[in-house]
């Protein structure tokens, strides 16, 4: 049986409720509760808002909805800047002392084989 999520477009300039729900990692999510999610995100959390949907009775709404389409950059961003820069920041730095060390721990079990000092003496 195939899967009843939608094949996303790569490509695409706008995204759907299916593509926001697996990208927050919420798959199991029904619908429904989706939308009161991002609903909360959208209030609490500064989350892009869909663009303007006409709904039946002939009103627009930029409320999350199921048939809603968001900015797909606007929402990549939002999902990308999402750790607070101070936590970035720390995270990026335990990285960089991370990579000086493993670089050190090589430097010390490095041997140069058949080739000359810095002084040009052979080895």
């Amino acid at each position: 049986m195939a899967s009843r999520s939608p094949i996303i477009d790569p490509c695409a300039t706008t995204c759907t409720l299916f593509y926001i729900r697996r990208e927050l990692g919420q798959s199991a999510m029904s619908e429904r509760r989706m939308i009161v999610y991002l609903r909360q995100l959208i209030a609490q959390h500064d989350f892009p808002r869909p663009l303007p949907l006409l709904l039946r009775d002939g009103t627009l709404t930029t409320q999350p909805h199921r048939r809603s389409a968001w900015i797909k950059s606007a929402v990549d961003a939002w999902l990308a800047g999402f750790i607070p820069p101070d936590c970035g920041a720390t995270l990026d730095d335990q990285a960089h002392r991370a990579a000086a060390a493993e670089m050190d721990n090589a430097a010390a079990h490095l041997h140069l084989v058949g080739g000359r000092d810095y002084r040009g003496n052979a080895a």
